[in-house]
């Protein structure tokens, strides 16, 4: 086949044009390389960070339905030339997505084994079709309100972090889940993984060990510990940075666990209500204490049976949100709302994990 070249573009600013026309919705009927007709049920919602553009789309290929992510580039060939073909981000990538095809291929190949299929976008003449939203648009502009079903999403996904500390807790004590979880949230999304291999390397009880000759030991002995790790370590500002998390994570153990106290849950927050003021006392700024209190401290207190699944729930409903990650940026425009609380974040994130990302649109609960 010859290779379909059509003048588009170059670079960054012809793939975000070519994305705003993918969100908005194509005029059918479309055509794959292959010869297969194809249908967009819903494209998916826009990528965040390293990874394809769109993820959780819904398509239909002469009959067959495919749910994935989409890939798009201004030429095919941007596919092997950004090394998305080794990529195991890409693997779920069911449509690529082209402004030339100019591999003459008529599928796009994955290392996995996987074919993708290619669809060389119509040209922009007429195409969008404006105002494309998914269904929870519908319940949006009929006054549903989504408030309350975004607070029993966000219990859900605590309950899923207290979850998955309980053997920890159960095994170890409540004050070492808690240590962990605290080393996690402060490594965030980016070093999130590793810092929790930090805390098996210094757990609560070395950790108070070195406190004795205070938090600069402490602060010392987790900068050595994390040498080895794959953290990330560009990219921050100077107070997010793993080094600077890590003094914070000493100078927060030594206010919750000083020497007189036990290696179990720390007095200052004993009461849920006391976040995220507490974490502020020990140290922490306004926006890693409202991380940790969420990631952290209501999760492992509902583990450790310190308070109830309400009144974990009535303090995440109360604690404003750190503000709307660039992913939700979508969901906030269909639902016609902003997600002011923490409840309504973290709703908001299951929400988009669970459904808009996995080809579940129009069976969440906002969809009915």
């Amino acid at each position: 086949m010859r290779a379909r070249l059509v003048p588009q573009p170059e670079g960054t600013a012809g793939e975000a044009a070519l994305a705003a026309r993918w969100a908005a919705g194509l005029r059918g009927p479309l055509r794959l390389e292959d010869g297969r007709t194809l249908r967009v049920i819903f494209p998916g919602v826009p990528g965040a960070g390293a990874g394809p553009d769109f993820r959780g789309a819904i398509l239909e290929a002469d009959g067959d339905l495919l749910v994935g992510d989409v890939e798009l580039h201004v030429r095919a060939s941007g596919w092997r030339a950004h090394g998305h073909h080794r990529d195991p981000a890409y693997a779920g990538v069911v449509l690529h997505a082209v402004a030339a095809n100019d591999t003459g291929a008529t599928a796009t190949l994955h290392a996995s084994g996987r074919a993708v299929a290619i669809l060389v976008l119509p040209s922009g003449e007429g195409a969008p079709l404006p105002g494309f939203a998914p269904p929870c648009t519908r319940a949006a502009a009929a006054g549903f309100e989504a408030g309350a079903v975004l607070e029993r999403l966000a219990l859900r996904r605590l309950r899923a972090k207290a979850a998955s500390l309980a053997p920890l807790a159960a095994h170890r004590g409540a004050g070492e889940a808690l240590w962990r979880a605290i080393l996690r949230a402060l490594g965030g999304p980016a070093n999130g993984a590793a810092f929790w291999l930090l805390g098996e390397r210094v757990g609560l009880a070395a950790a108070r060990e070195l406190l004795a000759a205070g938090p600069g030991a402490l602060e010392g002995a987790l900068l050595g510990a994390a040498a080895g790790l794959p953290l990330r370590r560009q990219g921050f500002r100077p107070a997010a940075a793993p080094a600077a998390r890590l003094a914070q994570a000493a100078r927060l153990a030594a206010f919750l666990w000083p020497a007189d106290a036990a290696p179990a849950w720390p007095a200052p927050l004993v009461e849920a209500a006391a976040l995220p003021a507490a974490l502020a006392r020990g140290g922490l700024g306004r926006a890693a204490a409202l991380e940790v209190s969420v990631n952290a401290v209501l999760p492992a207190g509902l583990t450790a049976g310190r308070w109830s699944d309400g009144e974990a729930l009535a303090v995440l409903s109360r604690l404003p949100s750190p503000g709307t990650y660039g992913l939700l940026r979508p969901l906030e425009g269909w639902l016609g709302t902003s997600f002011r609380s923490a409840a309504a974040l973290q709703g908001a994130l299951l929400l988009h994990r669970e459904y808009c990302t996995r080809g579940a649109c129009g069976r969440c609960p906002l969809s009915s």
